[in-house]
């Protein structure tokens, strides 16, 4: 290849890359414009970015001096989309929720801007998940869904769960015929249990599930509700995450207690769907089927009580991680250790750096005790007041509910594993409806109140009918 044709080749390879650039931005602008009238593009694009990590398993980035992932893009996007939002519709800012969600942002930031100081870009790569959390959770507060607007993020939740179970499904047959080298990419051996989608998207198949099953108990909203609650607990199930196992089962344990009275109804298909269950298992198993399966389902289980597996060095580690805390001064008591720091520790005479893996230590550790409770304060309200609130839709009623139910299952989730943007939307959105009834029931009583001191309305009366005066007469004596 001579220079000239080099130099050709090269100079379209630049116009390629600066048209797919230019692509790029443009989208990025038009989508951001249009967010301020299309509100659930924000929950759109996290959704997608959600999916996304679960398909590059190795998250793709760009090298900008700091590496740019695209969950990255879409929470400045998110951002901005809340800020872009403010003037079309004011901030709550005089609603308490709002406020403390605010607040915690507002110790992240600070934690992130001492730790940029003193650790450089290792506190950007630490801040990451708690920014994206705290960012989804704005919006989802700020942004002012209406019925419909909700009713579509339910239906994307739905097809959400659906394409991770689609991934799911790939990468088992792309690893089984060879098409996939699942050391290379998943990094895990052979003989360990093949997981091939992540805790984070397992769980959210497994809240939607939860819905799901809330819904057809009920029996009032979605006909098909029955199949996706038992194709989505099953897939839960087969994935083999034992701390969503165990998640799911609070979660399951609210719902059935949240809707006892419907139970008796939806008995005898209950019953059905675990027999008929039961015989597809016990089919299976009769021909071979599903040996290897249980035996990496047993081991799974059995592996928490192993002092080599997983489990006992994140318990480990936790009390590691908290005496370094606890043992460190009041400043880094309440408002924790800056971004950062990192995670490094002791563990059977070996250094180890990765995250403890519970959201409570990681709150603590990073922005202390004032952002842990300005973290839990919210959270709970959403979780109390869900399950509390009076809704005058069925609709409504599956949202408030369902809402409870997850975030309620994700705080024993957070006892094994970090928290991530979708949980921090959840919230968002969970506390911007509590906002919404709030403001309803002030209108009514200020309806009510009025209605009280207005006049009472006077019966219609007949118009009166005015005589003509005639002079007076002589005065007779």
């Amino acid at each position: 290849m001579d220079s000239s044709t080099q130099a050709i080749l090269t100079s379209g390879v630049l116009a390629i890359g600066a048209v797919i650039v230019a692509a790029v931005v443009t989208g990025f602008v038009w989508l951001f414009i249009r967010s301020t009238a299309w509100k659930t593009v924000p929950i759109a694009l996290l959704l997608i970015g959600f999916c996304l990590e679960s398909v590059f398993v190795k998250q793709p980035y760009v090298q900008l001096g700091l590496q740019i992932y695209p969950n990255d893009v879409i929470s400045l996007f998110v951002l901005l989309s809340v800020l872009g939002g403010f003037f079309q519709r004011p901030l709550p800012v005089h609603e308490s929720p709002f406020l403390l969600w605010l607040a915690f942002g507002a110790t992240i930031i600070l934690s992130f801007v001492v730790g940029l100081g003193e650790y450089g870009r290792y506190a950007g790569t630490e801040v990451r998940p708690f920014f994206y959390l705290w960012v989804a959770g704005m919006y989802g507060c700020a942004a002012d869904f209406d019925d419909d607007e909700l009713r579509r993020i339910g239906r994307w939740c739905v097809w959400t769960a659906y394409a991770f179970v689609g991934i799911a499904i790939y990468y088992w047959l792309a690893v089984e015929i060879g098409f996939v080298d699942r050391k290379s990419l998943f990094g895990d051996e052979e003989g360990a249990v093949f997981r091939p989608v992540g805790s984070h998207a397992v769980f959210f198949v497994a809240t939607v599930a939860l819905v799901q099953t809330m819904a057809w108990l009920r029996g009032t909203y979605a006909r098909r509700s029955g199949w996706h609650a038992a194709i989505l607990l099953g897939f839960v199930t087969i994935l083999q995450h034992r701390s969503v196992w165990i998640a799911a089962l609070a979660g399951l344990l609210c719902v059935l207690i949240l809707e006892r009275r419907h139970l008796p109804r939806r008995f005898p298909m209950l019953l059905g769907f675990v027999g008929l269950g039961t015989l597809l298992v016990a089919g299976a198993a009769s021909f071979g089927y599903l040996d290897d399966l249980a035996d990496r389902m047993v081991k799974s289980a059995v592996s928490m009580t192993d002092s080599q597996g997983t489990f006992a060095a994140r318990v480990d580690g936790w009390v590691r991680l908290l005496e370094s805390w606890t043992d460190a001064s009041n400043k880094v008591l309440v408002f924790g250790f800056p971004f950062g720091r990192g995670y490094t520790r002791m563990y059977n005479g070996q250094l180890i750096e990765f995250a403890p893996h519970n959201f409570y230590i990681d709150l603590i550790l990073r922005v202390g005790i004032v952002g842990a409770i300005l973290f839990l304060i919210p959270t709970c309200i959403a979780i109390v007041q869900s399950f509390r609130a009076r809704s005058t839709s069925e609709f409504e009623y599956l949202l408030m509910r369902g809402l409870a139910v997850g975030l309620a299952a994700s705080l024993v989730y957070y006892v094994a594993y970090p928290s991530y943007y979708i949980l921090g939307a959840a919230t968002g959105i969970a506390l911007a409806q509590l906002i919404r009834l709030r403001r309803r029931r002030v209108e009514e009583r200020r309806a009510e109140m009025r209605a009280m001191h207005s006049p009472p309305h006077s019966p219609a009366r007949a118009p009166l009918t005015v005589r003509p005066q005639t002079p007076p007469g002589p005065r007779w004596r």
